[in-house]
């Protein structure tokens, strides 16, 4: 399963549950053009911060949480994180929790990562990146690197 995310300078990627960096259209384009007609799950805490109270379209929207949620139709849940056990998941989209529970399960990870630094609350391992996958692709942007990250073998 792939990861995408966006991530600042430090691997902040949220402050009190939104992300801390202006709206970047040209990377939102990116993500729905590679999540448009797929599967993708996250956490509570990314499906609250869409602050939509409806699916993502065109996308089958899977929701992680242990907790019973009031969720719209078009919008499933799971409970249990265990890899073996979910269902055909093309995107992990968010937040960190659920990428670092499943962290194993990830063979390939679209990071938008941005240049600047922000006040973050949240972040993403970024040594554990570079550890556990390499850099296959980076494209240069106005205010961040597009990288495409592989897990090694």
């Amino acid at each position: 399963m792939k990861a995408i995310l966006a991530c600042e300078k430090n691997g902040g990627i949220g402050f009190e549950g939104s992300m801390p960096w202006p709206k970047q259209d040209k990377d939102l384009a990116r993500f729905k053009e590679l999540t448009l007609n797929t599967t993708i799950l996250m956490g509570r805490g990314t499906w609250e911060s869409t602050g939509m109270p409806k699916p993502l379209p065109n996308r089958t929207n899977i929701v992680a949480s242990s907790s019973e949620l009031d969720l719209p139709e078009g919008v499933l849940q799971i409970k249990e994180l265990a890899i073996t056990d979910l269902p055909e998941i093309d995107w992990i989209i968010g937040g960190a929790g659920l990428v670092s529970n499943l962290w194993e399960g990830i063979t390939e990870l679209h990071l938008s990562h941005l240049r600047d630094e922000y006040e973050c609350d949240t972040h993403i391992d970024l040594s554990a990146l570079e550890r556990d996958f390499h850099l296959t692709r980076s494209q240069m942007c106005l205010t961040h690197n597009y990288e495409i990250w592989e897990r090694k073998l």
